[in-house]
């Protein structure tokens, strides 16, 4: 089953830090081993030579030029389609223009059948449509703007991962094409960190931030009303060569300025910080 609904954001560059940085909470005996926690994917010569052989192929099957493709770090899928291939890989056979309910189809039978370049578990455990949701598809002019959403984690992929995003052309052809799709991993589905020990953590809490004028500015978590924690994620953090792999919550933070401060459900730890607000 598909459903809909538009993500579009725009945030300018900004320096963000926490002045203070809070001590780890407690948590309770752990229901199953952590030790190997936060589960941790690198960025191999295998994985990469694994994507690169995959490419080849996809690259051979369509007919295209030889191209060096755009990988995202670590998960090697691509992070867009190289300009040189755009427009030259055609989903729709009979060249006409074709309604939404044709587009669809085709974009279907395009992840079906490059689930190797698109997944980063580049060979049989590749991801298929059964671990895809259609969020988002919209008919723009001359375009179709797909955005996939993996779903075969307990909780929603956090931190831009998880999703894979297609535009075509009216008459078929394959104009953009960007996947941030994660391997299947066995996190933790239980967190060890109670979400009322959350709030006294970041009580007092500062953060700095630049005004648009260029000017430092601190805000102080004042009250716990200006604290609260929402519902269980999967958030994976880059890491240079690696990319890791936590149960989180995520806390809001502030009254009309505000930061997204996500802890780590596990071992209680702080994992990043957003700020939700243009500066």
């Amino acid at each position: 089953m598909f459903s809909a609904k538009l993500v579009c954001s725009a945030l300018c560059s900004a320096m963000i830090w926490a002045c203070a940085t809070p001590p780890p909470l407690a948590v309770n005996p752990p229901q199953s081993k952590t030790e190997n926690y936060p589960l941790v994917i690198e960025a191999t010569a295998a994985r990469q030579q694994a994507a690169e052989e995959a490419w080849s192929l996809f690259l051979a099957e369509y007919r295209l030029p030889d191209t060096k493709p755009d990988f995202e770090p670590v998960l090697f899928t691509p992070r867009a389609l190289p300009s040189a291939l755009a427009n030259r890989i055609n989903l729709n056979p009979k060249g006409i223009t074709f309604g939404e309910a044709e587009a669809t189809e085709a974009l279907r039978r395009f992840i079906e059948h490059a689930g190797a370049i698109l997944s980063s578990e580049h060979r049989s455990n590749a991801l298929n449509l059964k671990d895809l949701s259609l969020i988002t598809f919209s008919n723009e002019g001359n375009i179709y703007r797909a955005v996939y959403q993996q779903m075969n984690y307990p909780f929603p992929l956090a931190n831009g991962y998880g999703d894979l995003r297609l535009v075509l052309s009216k008459t078929g052809a394959l104009l953009q094409m960007s996947s941030r799709l994660v391997p299947t991993l066995e996190l933790p589905t239980r967190p060890t960190i109670e979400p009322t020990a959350i709030s006294g953590k970041l009580l007092n809490r500062e953060f700095t931030y630049t005004s648009i004028a260029g000017q430092p500015l601190r805000y102080k978590v004042a009250r716990r009303e200006e604290i609260s924690v929402k519902d269980l994620v999967v958030y994976p953090k880059l890491d240079k060569d690696k990319l890791l792999f936590y149960l989180a919550y995520p806390v809001e933070v502030g009254r009309g300025t505000t930061w997204t401060v996500y802890i780590d459900a596990i071992k209680g730890g702080e994992i990043d910080v957003k700020q939700n607000f243009v500066s």
